[in-house]
């Protein structure tokens, strides 16, 4: 794994803490931040999305940050989102434009995901949404 430059760290650690004003401000000094990874390849939304942070991940992709990311491993941050139970964030991702057909590293799209996880409850209300 690469080592995660401190920029990432103090970027998220803004949008989490909801510094927003702080963190536009580095956004607007150094606007890459809103697509740097840290040693897992992961964007600041990524990490917010697995906290659940649903308003830090709105005020990021409001700024242009990928509802499709994917990790270093190729998992899309809708599986996490998923995988984690995350009903209403999850909803939240399809109603802005996330690719609800992505796949993963191993081409598995999100129901397979969950199902290989033993989460049959969450692939079958994923599916009944369509996915």
């Amino acid at each position: 794994m690469s080592e995660t430059d401190p920029a990432w760290y103090e970027f998220r650690n803004a949008v989490y803490a909801r510094e927003f004003a702080r963190a536009q401000e580095m956004l607007t000094a150094t606007p890459s931040l809103i697509h740097l990874t840290n040693g897992l390849g992961e964007t600041a939304l990524h990490f917010l999305a697995v906290e659940n942070d649903e308003e830090g991940v709105a005020w990021l992709h409001a700024r242009g940050a990928s509802l499709d990311t994917k990790n270093m491993f190729g998992d899309p941050v809708l599986f996490e989102v998923a995988s984690l139970g995350y009903k209403e964030l999850f909803v939240w991702f399809s109603e802005n434009g996330a690719n609800l057909k992505v796949t993963n590293h191993e081409d598995e799209d999100v129901v397979i995901h969950l199902l290989n996880q033993d989460n049959e409850e969450m692939a079958e209300w994923v599916r009944r949404r369509g996915v």
